[in-house]
């Protein structure tokens, strides 16, 4: 009936009764809160000890207090961190030290402290989360190390210094030992504080080794900008052997590094490869070019084809004691192509050479404008022509230079129309050729310590010589004063620079001089084919006379109380032709300054010339 009620009352489609959900409620909340309240109770029995399961560095510190970890700790790790050893490294190279030695020791409290206040922060479900780790025994605490005193920062200081390097630029240069090279070097700086936190950092084992983190500062002048130069500057002077023929020169580093040019210049953008991003750029960079310097290159292939220039030998004559004529047989030649050789060294010494290089110098044949066939046809017809004489008084050095200056003119041919010049023909006058100190005039004046004193001895005497003859003058000299044992206004001083003796064949046959050389006198022949001129000369014009000066010095190659005047000449020669016409009339004109020895001594009077 209650059924049945129940349902007329309701019926189909009418209202139902919710659910009592009740029950269902308490089980969920009562699921909830077991948990909590577990985590609560762990919380509360754990919140001054570590969690179960959590380690400092594999030490069990589980249940612990922070005393009791801080004990633990310390006796774990103090003998083990002291004796063990901190290495850094970098590149290869090692520096290691102990615990101990650099002052630093575990921090367990810190570790102690950190082991403890695990899983106690946040919610109690960030806390409760923290159990499953610990309980897996996964949690493993670092120890940090702390540095007492300066041991630590005193040895980095150390590693620095083996380390740390100033960058230096590239350079090239040249100096008198040859190429100078300054290899470029990239700079590096050891990142100390990162050494000393990678030092200090938290970890498990007590010994450690630190990556060391270095700093590269890049020169202006670094690998890129200076090793194609230096490359190619290496070519240049690498050992250098020239050929013409049989004649040799050999050419060292030292003496190639001159002909390099080198400039510093600055790097276009984008010019050299980009410095790495981890590295520190200069403020500019820079780069070296090498090459060979125009002028000089030019002046050393002139140079080199004195060197090397084997010239034809004119053919000469020689006569005997007994005025004997022979022929000196002259020889065939090459000379070197100055302009061809320069152009083989530009291009040879830029190519890179393990060793010595050898290059041929381009050369060409000389003939000689005097052939040995042309002096053997000459020779019947070769008269002495004139002769001269000078004498000089007795004096061993000043009979050195006369003798080897004249025989620097024996038998050397005059061709027609060549001008013959005395230091043309002369050659160095040095000692090693066999010349000696004596006197000369030098600014009116005898000077006794001049190397080849005398040799206007020799200039005069072919003057005379040739001028008996009838030749062209070019060139001819007075000396300062006049010298007695010459004929006035017929003298002929040469003297570098400035004074020469030159004279022009005008004959249309070969000429040649020989000397002959005593103990006081010099004698040169004239060697030709007969002309048939006359030739007169007129007496010397003398004017203009003047005495010596109160305040002159006397000159030493005079003796005391000898006064020679000064005064002008002017003297005349006439060459008639065989027709009888003039062919030339020369008028030379001397000025010649006084000179004296001195005051002649007392009762006796000046001898005045």
């Amino acid at each position: 009936m209650a059924v049945l009620t129940h349902r007329a009352r309701h019926g189909v489609g009418g209202l139902r009764r919710r659910p009592d959900l009740s029950p269902l409620l308490l089980v969920l909340l009562g699921a909830v809160a077991l948990p909590l309240t577990i985590a609560a109770a762990a919380d509360a029995a754990y919140a001054d000890r570590a969690l179960p399961g959590v380690r400092v560095a594999g030490v069990d510190v589980s249940g612990l207090t922070r005393a009791e970890a801080t004990d633990r700790l310390e006796a774990a790790f103090a003998a083990p961190f002291a004796g063990a050893s901190v290495t850094v490294a970098y590149d290869g190279r090692t520096w290691s030290a102990t615990n101990a030695a650099l002052g630093l020791r575990p921090d367990v409290a810190a570790a102690a402290d950190t082991a403890v206040a695990y899983g106690k922060s946040g919610t109690i479900l960030e806390r409760l989360a923290a159990w499953p780790t610990t309980l897996r025994q996964s949690v493993d605490v670092p120890v940090a190390l702390h540095a007492d005193g300066d041991a630590r920062d005193r040895w980095l200081r150390l590693v620095a210094a083996d380390l740390d390097r100033d960058a230096v630029s590239g350079a090239l240069a040249v100096d008198a030992t040859g190429l100078v090279v300054t290899e470029p070097v990239v700079g590096q700086r050891l990142d100390r504080a990162a050494a000393v936190a990678e030092a200090l950092a938290p970890r498990a084992h007590p010994s450690a080794r630190v990556e060391l983190a270095v700093t590269r500062t890049y020169p202006e002048v670094d690998e890129s900008g200076f090793r194609p130069a230096l490359a190619r500057a290496q070519a240049v002077i690498a050992p250098l052997v020239v050929r013409a023929e049989d004649r040799v020169w050999t050419e060292g580093p030292a003496g190639l590094a001159t002909l390099l040019d080198l400039d510093r210049v600055l790097a276009a953008p984008g010019e050299l490869p980009p410095i790495p991003a981890d590295a520190v750029a200069p403020a500019a960079r820079y780069r070296y070019a090498a090459s060979l310097d125009g002028a000089r290159l030019s002046q050393w292939a002139s140079a080199l084809k004195t060197k090397l220039d084997g010239p034809a030998t004119a053919a000469k004559y020689a006569v005997s004691k007994a005025g004997v004529v022979s022929v000196v047989p002259g020889a065939a030649g090459t000379v070197v192509d100055r302009d061809a050789l320069r152009a083989v060294l530009e291009r040879e010494l830029l190519v890179p050479a393990s060793g010595t290089r050898e290059i041929a110098a381009p050369a060409v044949a000389d003939r000689t404008l005097f052939s040995t066939a042309q002096a053997t046809e000459w020779l019947p017809e070769m008269r002495k022509t004139s002769t001269f004489t000078t004498e000089f008084p007795p004096n061993a050095a000043r009979h050195a230079n006369i003798a080897t200056g004249s025989s620097q003119f024996d038998g050397v041919v005059i061709q027609p129309g060549e001008t013959f010049s005395f230091w043309g023909l002369l050659g160095p006058v040095t000692p090693e050729r066999g010349y000696a100190y004596a006197g000369a005039i030098i600014g009116d004046r005898s000077d006794e310590s001049v190397i080849g004193g005398g040799l206007c001895q020799v200039s005069t005497t072919i003057f005379n010589a040739v001028a008996k003859q009838g030749y062209e003058i070019v060139e001819r000299h007075e000396h300062g004063y006049y010298i007695e044992r010459y004929p006035l206004g017929l003298d002929a001083a040469v003297f570098l620079p400035g004074n020469d003796l030159r004279w022009r064949n005008d004959t249309s046959a070969p000429a040649f001089l020989w000397s002959w050389v005593g103990d006081t006198s010099v004698t040169f022949d004239v060697w030709s084919v007969p002309t048939g001129r006359t030739v007169t000369f007129s007496e010397p014009a003398q004017w203009g006379f003047t005495g010596v000066a109160l305040d002159q010095p006397a000159d030493p190659a005079f003796p005391a109380g000898y006064v020679v005047r000064g005064r002008d000449v002017m003297r005349t020669r006439t060459v008639v032709d065989p027709s009888g016409d003039v062919l030339r009339r020369d008028t030379w004109y001397s000025h010649y300054a006084p000179v004296w020895g001195g005051p002649a001594p007392e009762g006796q009077a000046l001898i005045v010339r």
